[in-house]
């Protein structure tokens, strides 16, 4: 039996569905990313089915562990810039939820609505001339749809599997003042004092208000936020930041906080994002 590749029509299609698991995910799990780097992380996707499609002949070792190991992997890491082994294992993990999740609906769609027959009709129609406009403009839609249908309660279920404890409770202390609040340990924070190179944590205006009226110095740390926003923060040097999380405490000795005006959770959830690095004893 002799079978025809399109490989044009595996890189794409696998591409954009790479695209639409990882958008989803990354909604999910509230990564800092861009468009730019979830394409790439797409792309890896893409060029390893096209691999799979054209060398059928790997040893099912090389073929499983490339798949669910190695790509998934470099997919996580572009997609998401992430550098700690825990955070590349989650993402990983939460790739193939999104995907298990996706390929059940999309399942339940073609056997059980109009929509799904005649999707596969287009599909069979464009064999070798290639998939149709109307086919693509279908998959576009229908992965749209999906991203932002279902995302809601892939959120709960990707949580719920990582067990992710991200919120934390934080001792602020400068001079005689002491503030105690709930923190976020935000793995999306790169920002660092550009001399120094001291990561910079980022608290609201209102609780360092109530911390520090009065300080004695100020620190300027530029900022670039995801797309193409920067700007400058003011922030300020304090004694010293207890963090507990999950039971465990660490301290941080004259930590320094960036001061922002913007909210940073809608719901007032926490008021201070932690930026989790190796200081703390």
């Amino acid at each position: 039996m002799v079978y025809t590749v399109y490989i044009d029509v595996v890189f794409a299609v696998n591409t954009i569905m790479d695209v639409m698991v990882l958008a989803i995910l990354n909604r999910v799990l509230s990564y800092r990313t861009t468009k730019r780097r979830l394409l790439a992380g797409a792309v890896i996707g893409g060029i390893w089915s096209c691999v799979v499609s054209v060398m059928p002949g790997l040893p099912p070792a090389v073929e499983v562990l490339g798949t669910y190991v190695a790509v998934s992997s470099l997919m996580a890491v572009a997609a998401y810039h992430l550098k700690s082994v825990r955070e590349i294992v989650k993402s990983v993990a939460g790739i193939y939820l999104v995907s298990v999740v996706l390929g059940g609906a999309m399942l339940m769609l073609y056997e059980h609505t109009k929509a799904g027959y005649y999707a596969w009709r287009i599909l069979q129609a464009g064999q070798g001339s290639g998939i149709p406009v109307l086919a693509w403009i279908f998959m576009m839609t229908g992965a749209v749809l999906a991203c932002y249908g279902f995302s809601g309660g892939i959120r709960g279920l990707i949580r719920s599997m990582a067990h992710r404890k991200d919120l934390c409770r934080v001792i602020l202390k400068y001079g005689e003042r002491e503030e105690e609040v709930t923190g976020l340990i935000d793995t999306g924070n790169r920002l660092r004092e550009p001399v120094s190179g001291q990561p910079v944590h980022v608290a609201a205006d209102g609780l360092m208000r109530r911390l520090c009226p009065a300080v004695k110095g100020v620190v300027y740390v530029p900022y670039q936020s995801v797309g193409t926003s920067h700007g400058i923060l003011p922030a300020v040097y304090i004694d010293r930041m207890e963090v507990e999380q999950e039971g465990r405490t660490y301290c941080v000795e004259k930590p320094l906080v960036a001061i922002t005006k913007q909210s940073l959770s809608p719901s007032g959830e926490y008021q201070i994002l932690i930026q989790k690095t190796d200081e703390g004893t």
